[in-house]
């Protein structure tokens, strides 16, 4: 085992919260960087097909007001409330086994999805200096769209994450898996 895995480890469990809010965080900004870098590269195809110009407004910039609100989301809200689910989930379905993996995965995506999605919605939208009138909007055009791609991921990836990854790394293993995530809520996120 690495020296750094060690040292995250130790970190994990001296700090739970702070490590996984941390981590979150920057896995989510890494998943803002790469959803800007596709972004570009769909726009500058779209824009240049035939053309090799490399002046500076063909080049890639990033953004870091938007990576840094992307870590912002994950640092104080994704992070933290991915911990308390996990520790509670674990409280209000005990045990293991298929019956209990799959009663973890159901709630996991019926219940808390649509409700973090819709937060996450609010809190980019708030971000954006948006009205309320303006969120529930969003909300109620985005919201389906958000889930039914949220479905094509996200049972799959916590019927693992129930079965296989233990408690304590539930939240990293979330926020790896997540960086392709992220990259569809980034771009759903700063989307007009």
């Amino acid at each position: 085992m690495s020296r750094y895995w060690r040292g995250y480890l130790h970190l994990l469990d001296k700090y739970p919260l702070t490590t996984k809010s941390l981590s979150t965080g920057v896995l989510m900004g890494t998943g803002d960087i790469l959803a800007q870098r596709i972004d570009f590269h769909f726009k500058q195809q779209s824009l240049n097909k035939d053309n090799n110009n490399t002046n500076d407004d063909n080049r890639f910039k990033i953004d870091y007001q938007r990576v840094l609100t992307m870590t912002s989301v994950g640092v104080l809200f994704s992070g933290p409330v991915l911990h308390y689910w996990y520790t509670s989930l674990d409280k209000i379905v005990v045990g293991s086994g298929k019956t209990v993996y799959i009663k973890k995965m159901l709630l996991d995506q019926g219940v808390f999805a649509p409700i973090v999605i819709s937060c996450f919605m609010g809190i980019m939208n708030t971000i954006h200096g948006k009205s309320l009138a303006d969120t529930e909007q969003k909300i109620k055009n985005d919201l389906f769209y958000a889930m039914k791609a949220n479905w094509m991921l996200w049972p799959a990836a916590q019927l693992i994450n129930f079965s296989l990854v233990p408690p304590n790394l539930r939240v990293l293993y979330t926020s790896v898996v997540s960086i392709f995530w992220n990259i569809f809520l980034s771009h759903l996120g700063h989307k007009e």
